[in-house]
């Protein structure tokens, strides 16, 4: 009975005991979007994350934003604005005001992250000056080296996202902690002719020192071989091999550019990477010959995570918004990712087609995977549904309308999200 009594008198006592919580600091970024959606959504996906480190919770807020946002001012209530890979951004950077604000933004204490095409606008371009079609931001000072007939053609050759070859980064020592635990190592990451980069010397004093994360260790043109192809004599055959010279280049670099910080990526750290394996080209339309063209896979079976390289990026985006070495993010590869329904209109299950939205007619299954996560909690339209397990397998019906599902997964120190938005059109 007195035992009972203590145990009794201990639980009402918690009551009273007041809870402080950790302090909590949020990172705002601008993901832009300019015409393919799919694009800014995967690198949300990845920085849907946040990470407690003494006794202070972080939290990045991913948030995509359009030219238009740009162009109003809208950045300027971000921390970091990023910019994926994507060659429309080309076509916006003709725009004055467009980079004068995003300068600007950055100049005032703003981060910047780019990644291969984002890599691209913000430095100073080709070191031969009759390549340069485009206005640029111009504030890293580096030069770029991805040439349209040589690096390029592994973008433009690729299948999709069944193409990228996975080239091997090698990580060096540096006084920025983006990499700190990763130095001297070679780290596979995809590659879709991306550029290799290399100091400027530009004269511009808000330009501030280039700082190397990571060289190019391999060659594309070794380890995917690709060829242009000629039809002759009732075949094809190659006839010209495309030729790469960026290894030992920089494949990722920080910098500053007045008060902000940068960091650019050649290589995509978004997607997940490969092992092993090897380069396959084919024709577009066999039938067509000779009026086709090749393009390439890369084919393997031993993949990684998707979310293997992800810390990279929620590392950087922690750096560009002053997050010291002490604070920056796990080097984990804590993740949901969700497969179905995605970007595709969906009758009763099967996707029958392409479509930026996710469209679903009818039932359709949920499915997708947790990674290196305890537990994990599935969300419709805000309400909580239920705890999913790793494989998520899961079949719905929605009501007619918009939904946002979202899946928070969580250990003792860190959470990812994922979230999309599902248009049912069930009657």
């Amino acid at each position: 009975m007195k035992k009972a009594i203590i145990i009794a008198f201990m639980l009402l006592l918690q009551i009273f005991i007041p809870v402080h919580g950790v302090e909590e600091k949020e990172i705002k970024v601008a993901i832009y979007f300019s015409n393919v959606k799919r694009f800014a959504e995967e690198v949300k996906e990845v920085i849907d994350y946040s990470w407690v480190k003494n006794g202070i919770k972080y939290t990045i807020k991913p948030d995509i934003i359009t030219k238009r946002d740009v162009l109003n001012g809208k950045i300027f209530s971000y921390d970091v604005f990023l910019i994926p890979g994507s060659g429309r951004h080309y076509f916006d950077a003709f725009n004055k005001k467009w980079r004068s604000n995003i300068i600007k933004f950055v100049e005032n204490g703003g981060g910047y992250v780019g990644i291969c095409g984002g890599a691209n606008l913000a430095s100073m371009g080709f070191s031969n000056k009759s390549y340069e079609l485009i206005p640029l931001l111009k504030i890293a000072n580096v030069y770029v080296n991805d040439e349209q007939y040589e690096e390029w053609q592994y973008l433009w050759k690729s299948n999709w996202r069944h193409g990228g070859a996975p080239i091997k980064i090698k990580i060096v020592e540096n006084d920025v902690p983006i990499f700190e635990g990763f130095y001297e190592e070679n780290r596979s990451i995809r590659y879709w002719g991306g550029p290799g980069m290399y100091d400027a010397y530009g004269k511009d004093g808000k330009m501030g020192e280039i700082i190397p994360l990571a060289l190019y260790a391999e060659e594309p043109m070794e380890v995917a071989p690709l060829h242009y192809w000629r039809w002759k004599d009732g075949g094809w055959y190659p006839y010209k091999n495309v030729t790469t010279d960026i290894k030992g280049e920089y494949a990722a670099i920080a910098t500053q550019y007045g008060n902000g910080k940068i960091v650019l990526f050649g290589p995509h750290p978004e997607r997940k990477t490969f092992f092993d394996g090897h380069v396959e080209e084919f024709p577009v339309r066999e039938d067509m010959a000779p009026f086709t063209w090749f393009i390439y896979n890369w084919v393997s079976n031993n993949s990684s995570v998707i979310s293997y390289n992800w810390w990279m990026l929620r590392r950087s985006v922690a750096w560009c918004a002053g997050i010291g070495k002490d604070d920056m993010p796990y080097a984990s590869e804590i993740a949901v990712y969700i497969e179905k329904p995605r970007y595709g209109i969906y009758f009763n299950g099967r996707k029958i087609i392409y479509n930026q939205n996710n469209v679903v007619i009818g039932n359709f299954n949920l499915e997708g995977e947790v990674i290196e996560a305890e537990r994990a909690f599935l969300y419709i339209d805000g309400e909580f549904i239920n705890e999913i397990d790793e494989e998520i397998n899961l079949n719905l019906n929605l009501p007619s309308g918009k939904h946002l599902i979202r899946i928070i997964a969580e250990n003792k120190m860190e959470k990812a999200g994922n979230e999309m938005e599902i248009i049912s059109l069930n009657m």
